[in-house]
C-alpha cells in the first residue's frame, strides 16, 4: 500500500514538475531568442536567396526583415483548451437532449 503511494506521488509531482518547467521555458528562457533577422538577396548569377544568415558582401538588392520566431504554446496552455472544448463539446451535447425532452413535453 505505500509502495503504491510513493510511486503515484512520485508520477504526480513528475508531471507536475515537467509541466512547470515546459511553461518556464515556453515562457521565460525563450524570449531573448525570439528575435529573427530575414534576408532576401540575389547572387552575381541572378539567383534570389532567402536565407536567415547574412548574405556575401558581393549581393545585390538586399532586403533586411525583423520578424519573430515561432514557440509553440506551454503543454498546460494545450491541455486546459483541449479540457474547456471537450467540456463544452459536452455540455452542448447533454443540455441539447434535455431541451428537446422539454418541448415535447409541452
Amino acid at each position: 500500500m505505500k509502495k503504491t503511494i510513493i510511486i503515484t506521488l512520485i508520477l504526480i509531482f513528475g508531471f507536475v514538475g515537467f509541466l512547470s518547467y515546459d511553461w518556464h521555458k515556453k515562457t521565460t528562457i525563450q524570449k531573448d531568442d525570439q528575435r529573427v533577422t530575414l534576408y532576401s538577396w540575389t547572387d552575381e548569377e541572378g539567383t534570389k536567396h532567402f536565407t536567415d544568415t547574412q548574405p556575401p558582401n558581393d549581393a545585390r538588392n538586399v532586403y533586411v526583415q525583423k520578424g519573430y520566431q515561432y514557440v509553440d504554446q506551454p503543454l498546460v496552455v494545450k491541455i486546459k483548451d483541449k479540457t474547456t472544448a471537450a467540456y463544452r463539446w459536452a455540455k452542448e451535447k447533454l443540455f441539447k437532449k434535455k431541451d428537446r425532452k422539454r418541448k415535447s413535453d409541452r
